[in-house]
């Protein structure tokens, strides 16, 4: 799983996306890592885009069935915007309503310690 680097910090485990623009043809590979995080009990995760330019709306559209996934086992999804903090396509998807973004990775794993979902 070349295009993703899956990192664990404290219990929150976190997927790099190493991509310039993520699309349908990695949205697969996206969910796969997804469904094993959440059958191994591991439910605290970070999205890291910080390194894509752009993410197209089948992968947006793979972000917000993940979260929706994640959610419904009792643990959360969240993101770090991509470079630039373009989130003009969260906006025009509307998900900003629904995922939680942050400006760093950091700032992302710093915001589980205050919630009292289950250690993964």
């Amino acid at each position: 799983m070349e295009n993703f680097e899956i990192i664990e910090v404290d219990g929150v485990f976190v997927i790099v996306a190493h991509l310039i623009c993520p699309t349908y043809l990695e949205a697969k590979e996206f969910k796969e890592i997804i469904n094993l995080k959440i059958g191994l009990g591991q439910t605290k995760l970070v999205v890291d885009l910080s390194l894509c330019e752009h993410i197209d709306s089948t992968f947006i559209g793979a972000i917000i069935k993940s979260f929706k996934e994640v959610t419904s086992y009792g643990g959360d999804l969240r993101i770090v915007k991509p470079v630039d903090s373009k989130v003009d396509i969260f906006i025009l998807t509307n998900t900003l309503s629904i995922l939680n973004l942050y400006e760093t990775r950091e700032d992302a794993i710093k915001s589980f310690e205050n919630d009292s979902l289950p250690e993964s």
